[in-house]
């Protein structure tokens, strides 16, 4: 899958260290599929008493080996409900790998967890978004950050620190398999699919205040604006779409005789995020380094119509061009316009063909995961006189 989106996402499944109703649903398959022991010997279920609800809830985590003990890492830090659960349960736990086994989890001294969160990070994939420190520093990078990420040494009642194994018949062996590749399959399109993509930008949808002033003269652009793309993605199967936005979008328009007879405006792509993050990836695939921004210059005067000058809504087609990574191409696209008091505001989307304008897309994964090679810029503008 695109690395345009796939660390946001993870990140934006847990905000403040809690798990929104995406990242529970996702954790609920992964509870089960780790609970059947379809899962490499790290991964487990945790199964703790919740301190408010009095029930068991379950946790699916994965474990770091380190000198002969395993451990378990809070990812999220110390807001992180299964951590709290463990401290209020002082430690008695119940660890899940195709069978239970009783547990007692003791939480490591700060001063003892760099190496460990190290290990943490190179054997979890999954949680490296959420720690600020490579998998490949050195230890002593762990330092300033490991009193925030609280560790537990797994300490099974019979004395073994080791998970539990089990030993499986060849024809579980393969019914597991079959299995697991079902639920990886289901889990993956959820995490796809259940990630919610910002609408598209469109006119406010509340009624705008009567018109005031004339219509005619020259407009800049004014707090509001906001400019962005939406390219489709796939995983397994699964779509939904990458969107990006700015707010860095400059530009005036004038508009004479009921007809908008010039516009130019500068959008920074340097300042584009996706899930409020900057994507070093898609900076790569526009060369934001060289090309730090589009332009757009209208090529034919827009006649707005004549119920604009009352307030009305007006929908017209707009050509001009659209310059991106150096390459300027003339564009026809829809836009729809409005007066809000003195204010004007057009929203509208030009379909980009990455091709067209030079633009390499990331590499896919095929089946498992890709982003499309065309995509939709879309704005709304909001303008005031001046």
């Amino acid at each position: 899958m695109s690395s345009w989106s796939y660390g946001n996402r993870l990140r934006a499944m847990y905000p403040e260290g809690r798990a929104n109703a995406t990242g529970r649903r996702y954790a609920r398959v992964w509870a089960k599929v780790i609970g059947l022991g379809l899962m490499p010997r790290r991964w487990v279920t945790l199964e703790v008493t919740g301190r408010r609800s009095g029930r068991i809830v379950r946790f699916p985590l994965g474990m770091a080996d380190l000198d002969g003990e395993w451990y378990l890492v809070s990812m999220l830090g110390e807001r992180c409900n299964w951590v709290q659960n463990v401290r209020a349960a002082e430690g008695r736990v119940t660890l899940r790998h195709g069978r239970a086994v009783a547990c007692r989890l003791v939480e490591v001294p700060a001063g003892e967890r760099p190496p460990i969160i190290k290990r943490f990070l190179q054997k979890v994939p999954g949680a490296r978004p959420h720690i600020p420190v490579s998998r490949r520093a050195a230890v002593s990078d762990f330092e300033p950050i490991a009193p925030s990420y609280p560790v537990f040494r797994v300490d099974r009642q019979d004395g073994s620190g080791q998970p539990a194994r089990k030993h499986h018949w060849w024809r579980w062996i393969a019914a597991s398999i079959v299995a697991l590749v079902l639920l990886v399959v289901l889990a993956g399109g959820l995490f796809v699919k259940l990630q919610p993509s910002p609408a598209p930008l469109t006119l406010p949808s509340g009624a705008a205040r009567p018109p005031v002033g004339p219509v005619d003269g020259t407009y800049s652009t004014a707090a509001g604006t906001v400019a962005g793309f939406r390219v489709p993605e796939s995983a397994l199967g699964f779509s939904n779409e990458v969107v990006g936005r700015t707010t860095g979008v400059t530009g005036t328009i004038s508009v004479s005789g009921g007809r908008v007879t010039a516009a130019t405006f500068r959008i920074d792509l340097a300042g584009l995020t996706v899930n409020g993050k900057t994507q070093p990836q898609f900076a790569t695939s526009l060369d934001t380094a060289n090309y730090p921004a589009a332009t757009f210059t209208l090529a034919q005067p827009v006649t707005l119509g004549p119920g604009f000058a009352s307030g009305g809504t007006v929908t017209a087609p707009c050509t001009g061009d659209l310059t991106l990574r150096g390459v300027s191409r003339l564009v026809t696209f829809s836009i729809a316009g409005r007066r809000d008091g003195a204010a004007l505001e057009v929203a509208g989307s030009i379909p980009v063909t990455f091709s067209a304008w030079g633009i390499k897309g990331p590499s896919g994964f095929g089946f498992l995961g890709s982003l499309a090679d065309h995509g939709v810029a879309e704005f709304l503008v909001v303008l005031h006189h001046g």
